[in-house]
């Protein structure tokens, strides 16, 4: 209850030559280097984590629950990224289509400028020949009217560490030791799962409360529906298929042209949506808190797209002139003198 550093009386004293020296406390020893949840702490994601952090305390300062404050957070971040770099590369995307029969005009072109100059041996050489040529012009195609590739799929490498950050901030202030892979592992029984900590008894909970600066204990009473306790998993397991589902059909339903892909994006997309698949299963250890962020993040993903598709429209194939067609009047008949 007391300090063991209070019961010594300040001064000097004298010891016994003879006197046995007392060894150490061991208790004190114990309760210095006893850690219920020590977690490793890194400069770089410590730094990282702080914003993200901050910015959901914010939120949930102004009386909203948890269970509303992690939807609000991914529909508001969603927001943001959407309104800078979405709409640029979305803008972007639309002008890189809109020249796709301007790319297959000049294809044929220098095919058959190629045929016409004799300049191959085989097939095959034809074939590489003029993919060099082409590629050369519609090279500078995309440079002439800004719409290259690098800015389309840069915009989509940005939203993964984006992600992974807000998954990590959560995952922290739920006092969740392992990481994503950790929970997949939990979930199929390849490691260690983890145990709820009670909050209200025992000094194990004053020590990890000490350890851990991130851990929101108001997660634990501010759930919803079937989930009241954001800190543990899903009880019925419901939440985890939820943003499987939700997962699959935001892949599904994107470009949803599978005829029109080349192999590589046919083989990529079935990919995705095996991924999207496995996560019902694999995160069944996962925290509620973390789930439900997930889940929202996906739902604004797809809200936002609505927005995009309308504000952005992607040219599809050949379409109308907007111009007005001016008709020319016929000619006046010539008359007799």
């Amino acid at each position: 209850m007391f300090n063991s550093r209070l019961l010594f009386q300040p001064g000097r004293q004298l010891v016994s030559r003879h006197a046995p020296l007392s060894p150490p406390s061991i208790t004190r020893q114990r309760s210095q280097a006893f850690h219920a949840t020590a977690q490793r702490k890194d400069g770089f994601i410590e730094a990282i984590v702080q914003y993200p952090r901050e910015m959901l305390q914010l939120l949930h300062s102004t009386g909203i629950p948890w269970c509303a404050t992690l939807p609000l957070s991914a529909f508001m971040l969603r927001a943001v990224l959407v309104t800078t770099m979405g709409s640029r590369s979305r803008s972007i995307q639309a002008r890189y289509l809109a020249l796709n029969p301007l790319r297959q005009a000049m294809t044929l072109q220098t095919k058959k400028d190629v045929m016409a100059s004799g300049k191959f041996q085989s097939p095959a050489h034809l074939k590489a020949t003029v993919g060099r040529a082409s590629g050369i012009e519609i090279s500078d195609l995309h440079k002439r009217w800004k719409c290259g590739l690098r800015p389309q799929l840069g915009w989509t490498l940005l939203q993964i560490p984006i992600f992974l950050t807000m998954a990590e901030t959560i995952r922290k202030m739920c006092n969740t030791r392992q990481g994503l892979l950790g929970m997949a592992a939990s979930s199929i029984g390849l490691g260690k799962s983890e145990e709820k900590v009670d909050w209200t008894e025992g000094t194990d909970a004053a020590a990890a409360i000490e350890t851990n600066e991130y851990l929101e204990p108001s997660l634990a009473n501010e759930g919803m529906l079937w989930f009241p306790d954001l800190l543990v998993p899903d009880p019925t397991g419901a939440l985890p298929y939820i943003t499987s589902v939700l997962m699959f059909y935001n892949i599904w339903k994107t470009k949803n042209t599978p005829d029109q892909m080349t192999g590589f994006s046919k083989g990529l997309r079935r990919v995705l949506l095996f991924v999207a698949l496995l996560i019902g299963p694999f995160t069944q250890a996962a925290p509620a808190a973390l789930l439900l962020y997930w889940a929202s993040s996906t739902t604004s993903v797809m809200l936002w797209n609505v927005w995009l598709d309308r504000r952005y429209p992607s040219p599809t194939g050949f379409s109308a002139c907007k111009r007005p067609l001016m008709l020319m009047p016929p000619p006046l008949k010539a008359r007799r003198v």
